[in-house]
């Protein structure tokens, strides 16, 4: 059901007609999951706007959504943050420990007491390749290049003519790390 993440994303809300045109599914399937998602206790409400029946997302509720994880999945997930070290110095690895820190919080006191224990005996040792500080600022501007599909301007430096620089525009579609490296 991707119509909660519509919602929050909309500033009037969406008609129906909106999601089944976004969604690419049937009118009863849009209406099926907005009860359900209603039903959910997800705050989203109907009301008519300019003759037209309009759904939203209470805005109070925009940023608070409530995530519907069990314990064993929330402990897995804090679990996995060694395998994130390889992102230090990104705003990836920022943005993760965050969510990290947000999970601790909402485990019960006495998950809390497995979890430090477990975490006495269970490390993944992966380091990163590179310090990824000098380069956040690059980084951030070229995914936000590939998600607006800007086109780049850059200096590229050779390895095997001694570093040469030339200037190159490219389109990027993506960032990817791969082998341990972006």
């Amino acid at each position: 059901m991707a119509h909660i993440q519509t919602l929050v994303s909309s500033k009037q809300g969406k008609s129906v007609a909106d999601l089944v045109k976004e969604e690419n599914c049937h009118p009863r399937t849009i209406y099926r999951d907005l009860g359900a998602l209603q039903d959910a206790g997800f705050p989203i409400y109907q009301e008519r706007r300019d003759g037209e029946g309009v759904w939203a997302l209470v805005d109070e509720w925009k940023h608070h959504l409530p995530v519907p994880f069990t314990l064993a999945e929330l402990m897995a997930l804090y679990f996995s943050r060694d395998l994130i070290k390889v992102f230090r110095g990104t705003a990836f690895h920022d943005a993760l420990e965050s969510l990290f820190q947000k999970v601790k919080t909402t485990l019960p006191p006495e998950s809390l007491a497995y979890l430090e224990q477990v975490e006495q005996t269970l490390c993944a040792g992966i380091k990163p390749y590179k310090d990824y500080h000098r380069f956040r600022e690059i980084i951030n501007r070229i995914n936000e290049a590939a998600v607006k599909r800007w086109t780049v301007d850059m200096i590229y430096r050779t390895v095997s003519r001694g570093g040469e620089e030339s200037r190159r525009r490219v389109d990027p579609y993506r960032i990817v790390f791969f082998d341990g490296t972006f």
